[in-house]
């Protein structure tokens, strides 16, 4: 005959140190690992009614409320945020932004929008070259404050993750300062902050004509001293028409190669 047998079961469920529930829409971007491409951008899972739970930092459960308070446990110490039928996401990436700086560039809004090119601001003394000019002459400290409160909005709409890139600075000195300004951002910032060395960002006034000479200077002094103290992750080109160009591009990434280990990684010297 046929006996049923029964395995013992584990009688516990995980007890969570945070629930977020009465979640109005909660964004999962559940689906298929890897990159997402055109109309899959758009599929982004989202729950209605839904709930999160998690304890040590990591997510125990997530989905329509019923589901998530049948699978966890909540105790005395349990924080319970009522989201009020709020909309729940992960925390957003911001992969390019240039978050330490000394002063807004609005003057040339008005050049944008009559159609101004790129380089028509450049010629006219704006562009990257005015950045470049107010971060020489501001101190660690302004562009510390200016990072701090840039950094805040941007917790405060969800964005969790900041590469920051320098390239206004385009001088040894001043790159090296401002990198040093974001590393000390990402010591202390709740956000989490990926630093990028973008030495080739455009051609310094003192270089304008003497283009090939400060691809010597980023090769030969900067990315070493970057490398050195350990200030970026990454380091990236402005490779396009009227600024470097390809063979300058590959110099310094090729430069990377005979830098540190990674060709892309600057924080291992």
């Amino acid at each position: 005959d046929r006996r049923e047998v029964r395995l013992p079961v584990e009688d516990t469920m995980a007890v969570a140190d945070i629930l977020v529930r009465d979640v109005g829409q909660l964004v999962t971007v559940a689906g298929p690992p890897g990159a997402r491409r055109g109309a899959a951008m758009r599929e982004l899972a989202v729950v209605e009614e839904g709930a999160v739970a998690g304890a040590g930092g990591v997510v125990l459960a997530a989905g329509a409320e019923r589901d998530v308070l049948a699978a966890v446990e909540t105790g005395s110490d349990t924080v319970v945020v009522e989201a009020d039928g709020r909309v729940v996401t992960p925390g957003l990436v911001d992969p390019h932004t240039h978050a330490v700086f000394a002063a807004t560039r609005e003057s040339e809004f008005a050049m944008r929008v009559e159609g101004r090119s790129y380089e028509e601001i450049a010629e006219a003394g704006g562009g990257i070259r005015s950045s470049v000019r107010a971060l020489r002459a501001a101190t660690p400290e302004v562009l510390l404050d200016n990072g701090r409160a840039t950094l805040d909005r941007m917790l405060d709409h969800g964005t969790t993750t900041v590469e920051i890139k320098s390239g206004y600075g385009l001088s040894l000195e001043a790159e090296l300062k401002m990198l040093r300004v974001i590393s000390e951002l990402s010591d202390t910032h709740a956000a989490d902050v990926v630093p990028t060395f973008l030495g080739a960002h455009e051609f310094p006034d003192e270089h304008r004509d003497d283009r090939d000479g400060y691809v010597d200077l980023i090769v030969g002094e900067m990315i070493p001293a970057v490398a050195a103290e350990k200030l970026a992750r990454f380091c990236d080109v402005f490779c396009e028409e009227g600024v470097f160009t390809v063979g300058q591009s590959r110099r310094v990434l090729t430069c990377l190669l005979y830098t540190s280990p990674s060709p892309r990684d600057l924080s291992t010297s």
